[in-house]
């Protein structure tokens, strides 16, 4: 089962409190044709008796398709990751074998370092990463994050386009795009690159401390300031075939049944994708 542009995604972040099979039939209840899955997801089904490939035939039995498994952030030589735990801790080969075995489209990269790594660097290590992720069928988008060494979309695209891989592309979140002074016209110049799309929004005024407030105060597509409507419409225009997923690490959605969560994560970018035509 494959997603194509027209699929919405519910993204792990959304329900990052809820154990991975307990989100499966919430999403596919509220409209979602797929979701993402977080490596932890797959180790804390593990711990509790639930094997991957029981993930997999649930996930598939409800009609849905994982999107993405993200994050990898140990797939460069100066990379900074936990040692085995927590979401930065999986190796590249876990990860890839995660993906497989779950039968995801594709594995997200992130970039966290003590010390900028060289531009060089990165763009070596993110081709050899697409050739190996090659081996599985799988794409391998390079996410910008505004508080990492690869901060902006256009740093994402220098990136991707130099290592030059038919499989290696951009994640897109509008929240990071939004915090890092983007703009919906660098989205539509990227569009071809853009292999994976989260929505959610920011509000209106940063706050000091950019970490927490991704991790516990975003907001749903359309809520905010970052235009997610004109992102979307920038997407199609550029010519992006990217499903549309909705990530929004939120501590008030948290306090919510995960099928409310869901109803109100499919509303808003429902919403938001009606407004971009």
């Amino acid at each position: 089962m494959t997603l194509d542009a027209s699929a919405l995604v519910l993204c792990a972040g959304t329900m990052a409190n809820t154990r991975l099979v307990d989100r499966i039939e919430p999403t596919a209840a509220a409209g979602f044709g797929g979701l993402s899955v977080f490596t932890t997801d797959i180790s804390e089904a593990d711990a509790l008796g639930t094997s991957i490939s029981e993930i997999r035939s649930r996930i598939e039995d409800a009609g849905l398709s994982v999107a993405e498994v993200d994050p990898l952030s140990k797939w460069f030589p100066s990379a900074v990751g936990g040692d085995g735990d927590g979401l930065l801790g999986s190796t590249e080969a876990e990860i890839l074998g995660i993906a497989s075995d779950i039968n995801a489209r594709s594995i997200t990269a992130v970039v966290f370092a003590t010390s900028p790594p060289s531009q060089n660097e990165l763009i070596e290590s993110f081709a050899g990463l697409c050739e190996r992720a090659a081996v599985y069928e799988l794409q391998v988008h390079l996410e910008f994050i505004p508080f990492t060494p690869v901060r902006t979309l256009l740093d994402a695209l220098t990136i991707v386009a130099a290592a030059d891989r038919p499989n290696g592309g951009i994640m897109l979140d509008a929240w990071h795009l939004c915090r890092s002074g983007g703009s919906a016209k660098d989205v539509e110049l990227a569009a071809r690159r853009i292999f994976g799309v989260q929505l959610d929004d920011a509000s209106d005024g940063a706050e000091d401390d950019p970490v927490a407030e991704t991790m516990h105060r975003r907001l749903l597509p359309g809520e905010g300031v970052a235009g997610v409507p004109e992102i979307i419409r920038a997407l199609r225009k550029g010519g992006s075939t990217a499903p549309l997923g909705v990530e929004v690490f939120s501590d008030t959605l948290a306090a919510l049944e995960p099928g409310e969560v869901a109803k109100r994560a499919y509303r808003a970018v429902s919403e938001c994708v009606a407004k971009s035509r």
